[in-house]
């Protein structure tokens, strides 16, 4: 039974582990929701600044120190949008790392869950064993006696 509860130890640990992963994996896709979220805002705001900007000078109404700033705006905008694709890749990868680590946590725990399958069953063999030794020693004791 010591086996059986070193196992349960460790299947315990793997299990926490496991869970720890997913946790974590949870977090990071809820992070990447959210960068998503903000890029999808940057890049309405760059297309509708982009409609103003095309509006205006179609009607003519453009001032030349408005173009500056539609430029200088727009070029922000393109800036921020290209750091938060790049954040959003970094998580990506993060995500996938954690996605490969969370696989192998799995395979880790149904790893020791067989092998604690397998113990029990062996233990459970050597009680019916020692069971049935004990029936005969009684058995042949009471032929003995009689």
């Amino acid at each position: 039974m010591n086996r059986l509860g070193t196992i349960d130890k460790v299947l315990h640990l793997k299990e926490r582990r496991r869970e720890e992963i997913e946790l974590e994996v949870r977090n990071l896709r809820d992070t990447v929701a959210v960068q998503e979220m903000r890029l999808g805002s940057l890049e309405g705001a760059y297309m509708d600044t982009i409609q103003a900007f095309h509006r205006k000078q179609s009607d003519g109404s453009l001032a030349p120190q408005e173009m500056g700033v539609y430029y200088s705006y727009l070029y922000h905008l393109q800036k921020e949008m290209d750091a938060r694709k790049a954040e959003i890749a970094r998580s990506l990868a993060a995500l996938d790392a954690k996605h490969g680590a969370l696989v192998e946590a799995h395979k880790e725990t149904r790893v020791v869950e067989s092998l604690k399958d397998r113990r029990t069953r062996e233990h459970a063999k050597e009680e019916r064993r020692q069971a049935r030794k004990e029936m005969d020693s009684i058995s042949i004791a009471s032929r003995e006696n009689r």
